[in-house]
């Protein structure tokens, strides 16, 4: 073990890959949404919603204990810099990919960006009170309650938290209230004794240990990683041609009948496009408005077939 790696509580790297299994479970609910494995409303129902603001309150008051702790000797200019340097450079990232994958709904202010603002807004009281910070982090968190008005809805605005109305965004962690949890979280680390943290690590948590040091890098990766690993469970199970099938269907025999077919020709025809199309190893195009010229030639040639039978 490093010198490095020593020197850090268990207890905390710990805490953190805690909060990392609740946002992979959290973050899991939206991809099992998108490929209709679940109801389309699961992530927004309470309990998903309760368990989004329980991690990411984790990870903000996280991100204060580990201030106050880097800091406790007296501030390190250069390693606060440094790691503020880090979390600015995977917060735009994380604003290009959104803006390029879901450019109606990108994150401009998530929980990257929000501990960034947060950690610039407790650079003061690193050498104050502990006292201090938990007041001002406890105001923080009633502002919003307090006070909110139209006034702060403009988007140059917005991501301070008193607007009237929320953004339609992927991830919402506006600086009030959640910059108050870190202050928090700065405020209890101030008062924490190391000497009674353990620094030893239970035993059945190395992973959660491990993943709490790299929990920025986690977090960069596990979405992409959940989605491409759902995407062949679902390849695997036949999951996916089996809901390609079955939209397909719901679509076609309708169409089928306004166009002039008689209903039990056009169940005929239906099926035998999805018979067809899976032989071919085309169910999941049948579904797809973006295909290929080739796919979308090989699919129209065995509608045209299957209708040619059917009649």
């Amino acid at each position: 073990m490093s010198a490095g790696a020593s020197r850090r509580i268990a207890a905390i790297d710990i805490a953190r890959g805690l909060a990392l299994v609740g946002m992979g479970a959290y973050h899991l609910t939206w991809d099992l949404a998108y490929f209709g494995v679940a109801p389309p409303n699961l992530p927004y129902s309470e309990p998903m919603r309760i368990l989004s603001h329980v991690v990411g309150g984790a990870f903000l008051l996280l991100a204060g204990v580990s201030l106050g702790i880097a800091h406790r000797a007296g501030p390190n200019w250069p390693s606060y810099v440094k790691r503020l340097g880090i979390i600015a450079a995977a917060a735009a990232l994380v604003s290009a990919a959104t803006y390029a994958i879901a450019p109606n709904s990108p994150i401009f202010f998530g929980i990257l960006h929000c501990i960034l603002a947060a950690s610039l807004l407790a650079a003061p009281f690193l050498e104050a009170p502990a006292w201090l910070a938990l007041a001002a982090g406890a105001a923080a968190v009633v502002a919003p309650r307090l006070y909110s008005s139209t006034l702060f809805d403009p988007p140059a605005l917005l991501w301070l938290g008193l607007g009237a109305h929320e953004p339609s965004t992927l991830d919402w962690r506006p600086l009030l209230p959640w910059a108050g949890v870190t202050l928090i979280g700065l405020g209890l680390a101030k008062q924490l004794s190391l000497a009674r943290l353990p620094r030893g690590r239970p035993r059945g948590t190395r992973g959660l240990a491990f993943a709490g040091r790299h929990s920025l890098a986690i977090y960069l990766i596990h979405q992409p990683v959940l989605f491409g690993l759902l995407y062949i469970a679902m390849q695997a199970t036949g999951i996916a041609d089996r809901q390609a099938s079955e939209q397909y269907l719901k679509a076609c025999r309708p169409a089928c009948v306004e166009a002039g077919g008689e209903i039990d020709a056009c169940d005929r025809a239906c099926a035998c496009v999805v018979q067809k199309a899976r032989g071919g190893g085309l169910v999941e195009s049948l579904a797809s408005r973006g295909l290929a010229p080739a796919e979308r030639g090989r699919v129209s040639a065995i509608v045209e077939a299957c209708g040619s039978d059917a009649r």
